[in-house]
């Protein structure tokens, strides 16, 4: 593989691993806060708790993700949050250091990201039951999500949403590791 399609690989490894760890610090840390005020919905916010022991947890297993569960940390859990924290871990962690400047916005914007963002949220979706019945750490939902691609119909999916993807027809083959 070329230097430039091995690098452009690796960083969307990079942005989609950011992804998925954000989806997985939502997906067991989340709570309510009986003392927040309900809003325009009526419905008392959720947010965003990781305890003491799991952010040590986190600074000892993953320390390249800290900062992204520091910044999300006691904050509402919504979509503009998870964007938000996202897109700016992405663009102060990872942005030319370490994948070359402003690569950033061409891994958002590419269908190679965007076709593993859907597999992982289909996965995520497909799983829930599985992965509801108890603590995962994020190295196992990597490693489950990374199987799951390998199998059959995580191929297959992956085909159907490289064909669906407009401009993709050169990115079908390419996977991220």
């Amino acid at each position: 593989m070329p230097e430039q399609q091995e690098q452009f690989q690796n960083a969307v490894w990079q942005v989609l691993e950011a992804v998925m760890f954000e989806n997985w610090l939502r997906f067991y840390f989340i709570s309510e806060k009986p003392d927040a005020p309900a809003g325009p919905d009526g419905e008392t916010p959720l947010f965003l708790a990781v305890p003491d022991k799991g952010m040590e947890r986190i600074r000892e297993l993953y320390p390249h993700l800290l900062a992204l569960a520091e910044d999300i940390n006691g904050r509402e859990a919504n979509f503009e949050t998870s964007r938000r924290a996202v897109c700016t871990f992405v663009l102060d962690h990872l942005d030319g250091k370490s994948m070359p400047k402003d690569m950033a916005a061409t891994i958002f914007e590419s269908a190679t990201f965007q076709i593993q963002m859907q597999l992982f949220n289909a996965w995520v979706q497909m799983h829930e039951e599985q992965l509801d019945q108890g603590f995962l750490e994020f190295g196992a939902w990597r490693k489950l999500f990374g199987q799951w691609r390998e199998t059959p119909g995580g191929r297959e999916l992956a085909d159907r949403l490289a064909l669906s993807a407009p401009g993709t027809a050169a990115h079908s083959g390419a996977t991220v590791h």
